[in-house]
């Protein structure tokens, strides 16, 4: 089966993208091809590329588009792939960021919940020395100088909300 790819807002999305067509055989080629044994590759920054990728796939290529038209553009691309098949649309990668302990991020969901950090070593079976220490740690991992950064930062990652129930 042909891929048909968009990716939306990563780069590095796209070149995972790729790497995956070719990894898995796939005959890839940059640009608009209407060749029915290859999968094309490439930017649809118009709705003019996105007419050409259309062509490709309506002439039986498969497509791994960079989506960096407006919106509409990239909708109507969308719409009209689905035509022909099941699409992969990819919106972002997940940017790895600093990687928290998971004693570290129950700790920041805590501190998140309005616990004071005494609370949280309480909840946590710990003495508060070594909450701090940890607290320290999380601090110095996402490289933010206050509890309230580490608590922000946590939080936009996603890594406060998966403490375990106590």
């Amino acid at each position: 089966m042909r891929p048909l790819v968009v990716v939306e807002g990563s780069p590095g999305a796209f070149a995972d993208a790729v790497r995956e067509v070719e990894a898995s055989g796939g005959r890839l080629v940059k640009g608009w091809w209407r060749d029915p044994s290859v999968v094309c590759a490439g930017p649809v920054a118009s709705a003019e590329d996105a007419s050409e990728a259309l062509l490709a796939v309506v002439a039986g290529a498969g497509i791994v588009v960079e989506a960096r038209a407006d919106r509409e553009v990239v909708d109507r691309l969308l719409d009209d792939l689905r035509r022909f098949g099941k699409v992969d649309y990819r919106t972002s990668v997940p940017d790895a960021g600093p990687e928290l302990s998971p004693e570290e991020r129950e700790l920041l969901g805590l501190l998140s919940d309005g616990l004071t950090l005494g609370n949280a070593a309480e909840r946590l079976h710990l003495s508060r020395r070594t909450a701090d220490r940890r607290l320290a740690s999380a601090r110095k991992t996402l490289g933010v100088s206050s509890t309230a950064e580490a608590i922000l930062a946590a939080t936009r990652a996603g890594s406060g909300s998966s403490r375990p129930a106590r």
